[in-house]
């Protein structure tokens, strides 16, 4: 079990290769120190502003109080967790272990559900960081541990096993491995009417139709920056459709100072009324939408369509060239998006507490959660490790 103060801490991952090390950066102040030195690796790895807005992810709220761990995997065992030279890295997980009355759970999870930001390695070298940080994390008694990271893409398939049974020989695991596709990001064109043109028929007639009556028959003006008190938007928030629970709407308010280039927008009927708020940010060349808030009683407008179809016009003016939706959406628009391919990972120790741990997680996790869906998936061959 880790503890859950901040602290630095390091041990030996051996493999059959040669030796590895995996050094524990734990906690939200320990981690955040890193934050320009992760930018630049994951820069250098090919996924650039995955690191981004660490602060953000860092402080968002989940089901249960969690601790977060950044694993430092290098080639030997020299790296000065506190200002490792980025030569020495062969990569990097983020990862949160579930805390309940204040003491770590053993159970592990990544946050990101688009594995954008949770590993962060050279794309041949991202399955053999995840196999050395879940040998660390089972090494420091975990039972349970859930991870999706962005695949390798030189990786072949009928390869080696991602997870062996290490230098004991004896099993004390069990891991599952599986890819998958997402829809990742929709492309933006120089102008919003060559980004529709590559957008599905159905899905570009909708954006240009809800918005054009929505202007007709609301008088529906676009905001582009936002000014409201705190105390406004939970108050809009209880108006709204899927309203967010006062506590994570307060978090998505305050969280925005803590955004490098914050996205604060909203679209207003003829009366100045609020009709949709959205939340996201701006980095590297991209833009990603964090949340959005539509009122409800207006089903035929379709405001998050309409909402959706400014943000991407303005996006589009302020030279992004990505947009992209935090937890993807069920609109159609996604069907338009570049995919992109996830690997996931679930590693299960052999103990009761484990056995128990899985059952809490289909009563508690979100029944969308992909990850979550491994613990229960019939088709998947688990392996010994």
């Amino acid at each position: 079990m880790l503890a859950a103060a901040s602290h630095l801490a390091t041990l030996s991952a051996p493999t059959t290769e040669d030796l590895h090390a995996i050094h524990f950066v734990t906690g939200r102040a320990a981690v955040l120190r890193l934050g320009q030195k992760l930018m630049e690796f994951s820069a250098r790895c090919g996924q650039p502003g995955a690191m981004h807005d660490l602060a953000y992810f860092l402080s968002k709220p989940g089901a249960l109080p969690r601790v977060p761990h950044l694993l430092l995997v290098s080639e030997g065992g020299a790296l000065n967790p506190e200002d490792p030279e980025l030569d020495e890295l062969l990569g990097t997980l983020l990862i949160f272990e579930q805390q309940v009355s204040g003491f770590g759970a053993g159970a592990f999870a990544t946050n990101d559900r688009s594995g954008r930001s949770n590993l962060i390695a050279r794309p041949g070298d991202r399955s053999r960081v995840a196999a050395l940080a879940a040998r660390a994390l089972l090494d420091r008694g975990a039972h349970l541990i859930l991870m999706s990271f962005r695949a390798d893409e030189s990786a072949l398939p009928g390869g080696p096993p991602l997870l062996s049974l290490g230098a004991s020989a004896k099993s004390v695991a069990q891991w599952a491995r599986r890819d998958r596709t997402i829809p990742g990001y929709l492309p933006l064109s120089a102008s919003f009417d060559l980004t529709m043109a590559a957008v599905g028929q159905h899905t570009r007639r909708n954006l240009r139709y809800y918005r054009r009556r929505a202007e007709m028959g609301l008088g529906c003006r676009f905001v582009p920056e936002v000014a409201i008190p705190r105390a406004a938007l939970l108050a809009f928030n209880r108006e709204c459709m899927y309203a967010a629970p006062a506590g994570v709407a307060g978090w998505r308010y305050d969280s925005l100072r803590e955004l490098a280039e914050p996205v604060f927008m909203g679209i207003k009927d003829g009366g100045g009324r609020w009709l949709s708020l959205l939340g996201g940010r701006r980095y590297h060349d991209r833009s990603e939408i964090l949340w959005q808030l539509n009122r409800k009683g207006f089903p035929e407008y379709s405001l998050g369509t309409v909402m959706r179809a400014y943000f991407i016009e303005h996006e589009v003016g302020q030279g992004s060239q990505r947009m992209y939706i935090e937890g993807g959406t069920p609109h159609s628009i996604k069907f338009s998006f570049m995919p992109e391919t996830l690997t996931d990972l679930v590693v299960v120790r052999r103990t009761l507490r484990a056995k128990f741990m899985r059952t809490i997680a289909r009563r508690y996790i979100k029944p969308d959660n992909d990850l979550s869906h491994m613990l229960e998936a019939k088709e998947l061959e688990w392996l010994p490790c």
